[in-house]
C-alpha cells in the first residue's frame, strides 16, 4: 500500500514518511512483504476475514460509536474467549502472558492533523473548504502553519506558537467566515494604514510609492491597496512587484490598472502551485536562518551494519517458509 511503501529502491522498500512517523510514536519496526509473494501475508490478512464473518456480517450500525460498543461486546464475549485453532487456547488467557512484556501505549494518541501552510488575506483570514477563519490583524500577508484536526483549525505564527483556534463550520457549509473579535485591529485606522504600508514596502521603493499615491489620489485608497495584495493569491510576488513597478512609471494608481497590468504580463498560478510554491519559500527562509553542516559518515555506520545484518538473516530463511 502506498500509505505504508511509497515505492522501492531495488529490493529495499522506501516507507511512507507518515507511517514512518506513527510506527515511532507507538514504537515499533515496520517489516514489508515482498511484492507478489502472497504466503508471506496469509497468516496476517485470516484475521480480517474472521472479523468480517463473525463481527460485521448481517448486522447494521448506526453510527461509529455504535460499532465500538458492538465490537466491545463482541470481543469480551466471542473472540477473546473462543479456542484459537493454532495456539488450541483462549485469546484472553495468552494475552494475560504477554502482557508484562507489551510496550504501554503512549500518553498522547498520534496526531492525525493535517498540517498545511496558508496565507492570511488582505481582510485578517485563512481559507480552508471555502470558508474564512481569522487571524490577528497584525499577520495580514503572512504565510501560516495550520493544523487541521476533525473539529478545529488551528493556526500557528513563524515561530510556531498558536495564534488563533477555530471550530470548524460542518461538512457541506461553504461561503462563511468565522472572526473573532480580538483579531481585529477595531476603529484604529492609522494602524490598518500602517499595516499595509508594511505589506507594499515588502515590494521596495516601488511599493512604497505606488502607495502613498494610492491613497493620496484615489477616495477608496485602503481598500483599493487591500484588493491588490489580494493578487497574490492568484499571482506570484514577483509577477505583482513587476506591475507595480510598470504602474508607478506610468503613473497608474489604481487596483484596476495593476490588475490589467498583472494579468497581460503574467499567468495566473493554480492553487496547488501556489501552495507548493509558498511551503517552499516557507522553507528556504528556515534553511537561511540555520544551515546545516556537513554529517559526520560515522553516523551511517550503524546503518549499514542494521541492513548487513537484515541480509544476512533473509538468506538463512527458507524461501519456502510461510512468514506471519
Amino acid at each position: 500500500m502506498k500509505v505504508v511503501v511509497s515505492s522501492y529502491d531495488g529490493d529495499q522498500p522506501i516507507y511512507n514518511t507518515r507511517f514512518l512517523a506513527f510506527a515511532t510514536h507507538y514504537g515499533f519496526q515496520p517489516w514489508a512483504c515482498r511484492p507478489h509473494r502472497p504466503q508471506t501475508k496469509g497468516k496476517v490478512e485470516r484475521p480480517f476475514q474472521y472479523v468480517a464473518g463473525n463481527l460485521l456480517n448481517g448486522r447494521t450500525f448506526t453510527s461509529l460509536a455504535h460499532l465500538n460498543e458492538m465490537t466491545a461486546c463482541w470481543l469480551a464475549e466471542v473472540a477473546d474467549v473462543h479456542i484459537h485453532r493454532e495456539t488450541k487456547r483462549r485469546p484472553i488467557d495468552l494475552y494475560e502472558e504477554e502482557k508484562p512484556y507489551l510496550l504501554a501505549l503512549p500518553a498522547q494518541p498520534y496526531d492525525t492533523a493535517r498540517v498545511l501552510y496558508r496565507t492570511a488575506d488582505p481582510e485578517g483570514h485563512v481559507a480552508w473548504l471555502q470558508n474564512f477563519y481569522s487571524v490577528p490583524w497584525q499577520r495580514i500577508g503572512e504565510l501560516l502553519p495550520v493544523r487541521v484536526t476533525e473539529n478545529e483549525l488551528i493556526v500557528y505564527g513563524p515561530d510556531i506558537k498558536e495564534i488563533a483556534r477555530h471550530e470548524l463550520f460542518p461538512s457541506g457549509i461553504t461561503g462563511q467566515k468565522h472572526s473573532l473579535p480580538a483579531h481585529s485591529p477595531g476603529r484604529d485606522l492609522q494602524q490598518k494604514r500602517e499595516l499595509l504600508k508594511q505589506r507594499f514596502a515588502e515590494f521596495g521603493p516601488d511599493g512604497i510609492l505606488f502607495f502613498d499615491e494610492l491613497l493620496r489620489t484615489r477616495h477608496h485608497g485602503k481598500d483599493e491597496a487591500a484588493r491588490v495584495l489580494r493578487l497574490l493569491t492568484v499571482y506570484r510576488r514577483e509577477d505583482l512587484a513587476r506591475s507595480l513597478e510598470r504602474a508607478v512609471r506610468y503613473r497608474a494608481f489604481s487596483w484596476s490598472a495593476v490588475e490589467r497590468i498583472v494579468a497581460a504580463q503574467a499567468k495566473p498560478r493554480s492553487g496547488m502551485e501556489s501552495l507548493a510554491i509558498e511551503a517552499q519559500e516557507h522553507l528556504d527562509e528556515i534553511l537561511q536562518q540555520t544551515p546545516l553542516g556537513p554529517r559526520s559518515t560515522a553516523e551511517y555506520q550503524p546503518l549499514l551494519e542494521g541492513l548487513a545484518n537484515r541480509d544476512e538473516d533473509e538468506e538463512d530463511d527458507d524461501p519456502h517458509e510461510p512468514v506471519a
